[in-house]
């Protein structure tokens, strides 16, 4: 069992190190406002990594819910190696969303100011959940 915690924790240290390379990656293709697509395939693959840390840690939680010792690895400087990436991954995450509804506000206001048809363009929270914004006023009425 404590060679399979040990795996664990070496993969949860892989994937935090990935994630974060992903989101640096898509910090900067949104500033640069790169690829709408390339965008996308970083997103998707920021998902992936996510889902694959959850479900790490879960599997890390069951195992030490197993294990005579309790916290057997809180010391271990690569365990807080890996809570410090994930620290910065989570910060990363939040710029990148607040990157994203600026530029989305920014895009809108100009079609809005260009005298495009308003159409309601989704805006996502910050756990994913859609929702569109209110009603804005034409550049006349500003």
């Amino acid at each position: 069992m404590m060679t399979e915690l040990s795996d664990v924790l070496k993969h949860i240290h892989i994937n935090a190190r990935e994630l974060e390379s992903v989101l640096l990656k898509e910090a900067s293709h949104l500033r640069k406002a790169e690829s709408a697509e390339l965008i996308e395939t970083l997103a998707i693959q920021k998902m992936d990594l996510v889902q694959g840390l959850d479900q790490l840690a879960l599997r890390r939680s069951q195992l030490l819910d197993e294990s005579t010792s309790a916290n057997q690895h809180g010391d271990d400087p690569e365990w807080q190696d890996t809570l410090a990436i994930l620290s910065r991954c989570q910060i990363l995450n939040n710029q990148v969303g607040s990157d994203i509804n600026t530029q989305a506000r920014y895009k809108q206001r100009a079609l809005e100011i260009l005298g495009a048809p308003h159409t309601e363009v989704p805006l996502y929270s910050a756990n994913g959940a859609t929702f569109y914004a209110g009603a804005k006023q034409a550049l006349g009425k500003a």
